[in-house]
């Protein structure tokens, strides 16, 4: 009997599915015949911490550092002990003959499995299914081409070797400037100065964003615009320049005004190109982030955690933590139920569809471990909320949108030269909306150079009036802050900021073959908790719709080496991890460098290390004296209010933003407890004034629903 060990839950449905034979579904597993499939979720073992090894290390001493840790050694996630404890016992059942690895085919999944394996220590034979393709055909494939989970010992080596590397990194490395930050009594309230070889890199991103932006030195150009005449069109063109040139002595734009003002010039160039625009291919999880940032101003880890719901509670998409955009060619046969499934939910009209349109998205080459996120075929699809609704919605239309055909239009071009001077356009025409037809206007971005005019009529050699020219000066501007879709965008291509050219030839091939990833850091489904790790450390903070680095922030990238706030150390590594893969390096002789990267920088840190956020101004909280923290409020973007760090044993309330500062003049008054609700019995009426000025008294327990109002009588609640 076989035991195929799934990733995830739908996985091994989709297994399942693919076998032949009654389901019998048990708690923890379903079983075919000779076969049993069970499911991890995702990884279900975690590294133990360092005083797990030795007591000694749950006190913080920069003298036990590095750890002293050369077996690694692993525990079962608390929220998925039960599960865990089922898959071993299946593992070690006697009818259990052969294991099954149905980890994703990545590194990744590789060792989600294999640690599993490990850690029942058993002996019998495993082997490896290789999935890329989940749908019936594609599993029924996979089934016939099984091989020893051996063969992959390469992937897994490199895989643990990364894992457990940034384990050594970020756990010394974080001890050790927490110690020496706080010798230089410069913590000032700050329990832990976190670093780590993706977190550090993304804040250093930030910071010199940040840099650039305020030292930018503000300088003068002039903007030459004209209206053109011909035909009978008003037609709006700008000054023709080269690239990066900018006029910048005024007598020059006085000059070419003077030159072109008022006479008739020749169109030089004027071509009309029938184009075809397709619809956009299916969302990834990086791509749909950045857009959900800017629709509905959506952090990533709110959209991870809003797909994942969609996903595991409502059975809505597919797998959501996916790099890739494109889906299997096999999927294509199931689009027809799930459109029906989609028109269903959501009410849209899919009679314009067309099921024989085979969009390019569907292409086996370019399928990584995961495909595009698209929704599924059920068709009862319900309660869902507002937020998730939004991104439901997204990822649907994304999906009809493949069946529409093209949208067609005509691109033009026209030049019109005055002598030496040009002066340049360019138009649209559409002729056929095609898949534009399912997106509101709200939803097109049409570059802002491009006139929504038909100038199809326009010939070269014709005359044309430059009627009006106009002079603007403009301002040279810094290079914009980050927003959370920039930041995302720049994640999947930090090499481009690389002038090693080696670190940046290793980053660019570690994501050879991903679509949308070229030199990047991280994950789709690990940078989101990265971003939110650094707002919650207080390291980055928004201002309006921007990213921008905290002081604290910025002194913690002032004193990390290179080595951690560049993107040096994931291309070094990846180098590594080859020689590991294909078995000329070994795990112990790579981790062996770690430690002594890591010893290295602990040396340095001893006799080079300042850090002083005495100056940095923080807030205590008036009740118990603990640090003040600034919060977003979760359904009003934007607004702020002050909380205090102990609020599970402080209950001083929500304290109002003034600028970035706490109004203490305006916190809410802890709540009196004269008067005890009479409906809900749990309550106090407190005593409120309305837009108008007028007193009223409602229920302290609102936000539980309770409903009491009641009018005010001299100072106390009318309670009749």
């Amino acid at each position: 009997m076989r035991l195929f060990i799934a990733e995830k839950p739908e996985l091994a449905r989709a297994i399942a599915n693919g076998m032949d034979g009654k389901q019998e579904k048990f708690d923890g597993y379903i079983k075919i015949g000779n076969d049993i499939i069970t499911w991890a979720f995702g990884h279900i073992l975690e590294l133990c911490e360092p005083e797990e090894y030795d007591e000694k290390y749950s006190k913080w001493n920069l003298a036990d550092l590095p750890f002293e840790i050369n077996d690694f050694k692993y525990k079962p996630k608390e929220k998925s002990k039960a599960q865990l404890k089922a898959i071993i016992k299946l593992i070690n059942d006697n009818q259990i003959t052969e294991i099954v690895n149905c980890g994703d085919y990545d590194e990744e999944g590789q060792i989600l499995i294999d640690e599993i394996i490990i850690y029942s220590k058993t002996n019998k034979p495993v082997k490896r299914m290789l999935l890329q393709d989940i749908t019936e055909a594609g599993i029924k494939k996979s089934l016939k081409d099984l091989r020893p989970n051996s063969d992959f010992k390469g992937m897994s080596d490199s895989g643990f070797a990364r894992s457990q590397a940034d384990w050594l990194v970020g756990l010394n490395l974080t001890r050790a400037y927490t110690i020496k930050a706080r010798q230089q009594n410069a913590m000032n309230n700050i329990k832990v100065l976190s670093v780590g070889r993706v977190q550090t890199p993304i804040l250093g991103l930030i910071v010199n964003r940040d840099k650039e932006h305020e030292s930018h030195q503000a300088s003068y150009y002039y903007n030459i615009t004209a209206n053109i005449n011909t035909q009978g069109f008003n037609i709006p063109m700008r000054y023709k320049l080269s690239k990066d040139e900018k006029i910048t002595d005024e007598s020059v734009a006085n000059d070419i005004k003077a030159n072109t003002q008022g006479k008739n010039g020749l169109i030089t160039k004027a071509t009309h190109e029938n184009k075809k625009e397709f619809a956009p291919l299916p969302y990834s999880l990086l791509i749909l982030q950045a857009e959900c940032s800017k629709k509905f101003g959506y952090k990533p880890d709110q959209v991870l955690k809003i797909t994942q719901s969609l996903r595991e509670t409502h059975k809505a998409i597919s797998y959501n933590r996916s790099d890739c955009q494109y889906l299997n060619e096999n999927t294509f046969q199931e689009c027809p139920n799930i459109l029906k499934a989609v028109a269903n939910n959501l009410n849209l009209d899919i009679s314009k569809c067309d099921t024989t349109i085979k969009h390019s998205a569907f292409n086996d080459e370019f399928v990584t471990a995961h495909t595009g996120i698209i929704p599924l075929a059920n068709p009862n699809v319900k309660n869902l909320s507002k937020e998730e609704l939004n991104i439901y919605t997204l990822i649907c239309k994304r999906f009809v949108a493949l069946f529409y055909p093209p949208m067609e239009y005509i691109s033009t071009n026209l030049e019109v030269s005055v002598d030496e001077h040009k002066f340049i356009s360019s138009a649209k025409k559409i002729i056929k909306a095609g898949y534009k037809e399912i997106y509101s206007e709200s939803d097109d971005e049409e570059s802002d150079d491009q006139i929504k005019q038909d100038l199809t009529s326009i010939k070269e050699n014709e005359t044309a009036l430059i009627d009006e020219v106009k002079i603007s000066k403009e301002q040279t501007k810094p290079k914009p802050y980050y927003t959370m879709a920039t930041l995302l965008k720049d994640l999947t291509s930090v090499s481009k900021y690389v002038k090693d050219e080696k670190i940046k030839k290793l980053l660019q091939e570690k994501d050879k073959g991903k679509k949308g990833e070229n030199g990047g850091i991280g994950t789709p489904a690990t940078r989101s908790e990265h971003i939110k790790n650094l707002f919650e450390r207080g390291y980055i903070a928004e201002k309006g719709k921007n990213i921008v680095s905290s002081e604290l922030g910025r002194q913690l990238y002032s004193v990390a080496p290179q080595i951690l706030t560049s993107v040096d150390l994931t291309a070094l590594w990846f180098e590594e991890q080859k020689e590991i893969s294909i078995g000329t390096k070994s795990k112990d002789e790579f981790l062996l460098g770690v430690k002594q990267v890591v010893k290295d920088e602990i040396n340095r840190l001893e006799e080079n290390f300042k850090m002083n956020l005495s100056n940095q101004e923080t807030y205590q909280c008036p009740k118990c004296q603990s640090p003040l923290r600034r919060l977003e409020a979760k359904n009003k973007k934007g607004k702020f209010y002050w909380g205090c760090a102990n609020y599970k044993n402080c209950n001083i309330g929500f304290i109002n933003d003034d600028n970035g500062k706490p109004n203490f003049d305006n916190k809410p008054k802890e709540i009196d407890q004269a008067h005890k609700c009479p409906q809900c019995n749990k309550g106090f009426l407190q005593r409120m004034k309305n837009k108008k000025g007028n007193w009223w008294w409602g229920c302290s327990e609102f936000k539980q629903n309770c409903k009491a109002m009641y009018y005010d009588d001299n100072g106390k609640p009318k309670i009749q």
